[in-house]
């Protein structure tokens, strides 16, 4: 068979079942979804408050150029705790903040990537005064096991 002859007709499987048709709408309005979730997340707006851009900005504050050296590195780390922000999500919003300013992009262009990155509500924080207490608790009630074990009783 030459060339000019093998002719290659591509055509529609499936369009006449009524399922498939379904599926295939389906699957449009899923990704429909997805999309429109996306666009929703990167526009959206932190409020100044908000731990993540309150450590954005002293991250922008403590660039110099578009390098933040170690022990500025380490002032924006102890604000992170101050803020009760875990050390990983610290580390991406630092590197979120050095990329756009490499790329030259103005901080209030981050605010939808760091409204995905998860925040932690002020109840999920835990206080040293609280983890304190917890300690001491668990220690008395451990004593008081050892002496009651101790004593027979």
């Amino acid at each position: 068979m030459s060339a000019s002859r093998a002719r290659h007709q591509l055509r529609l499987v499936g369009g006449d079942d009524p399922r498939s048709v379904e599926a295939w709408a389906q699957d449009c309005d899923l990704r429909a979804a997805v999309a429109a979730e996306n666009a929703s997340a990167v526009s959206a707006r932190l409020d100044p408050s908000d731990p993540r851009w309150v450590l954005a900005v002293r991250t922008q504050s403590q660039l110099q150029g578009t390098v933040l050296t170690p022990e500025r590195r380490e002032r924006v780390m102890a604000t992170a705790r101050t803020l009760g922000i875990r050390p990983f999500e610290a580390n991406v919003i630092m590197a979120i903040v050095q990329d756009h300013a490499r790329c030259g992009r103005r901080l209030d262009e981050i605010s939808g990537q760091l409204a995905l990155l998860q925040g932690r509500s002020s109840a999920d924080r835990m206080t040293p005064w609280l983890a304190v207490g917890a300690a001491i608790v668990a220690a008395s009630a451990t004593a008081l096991l050892i002496v009651r074990w101790l004593l027979g009783t």
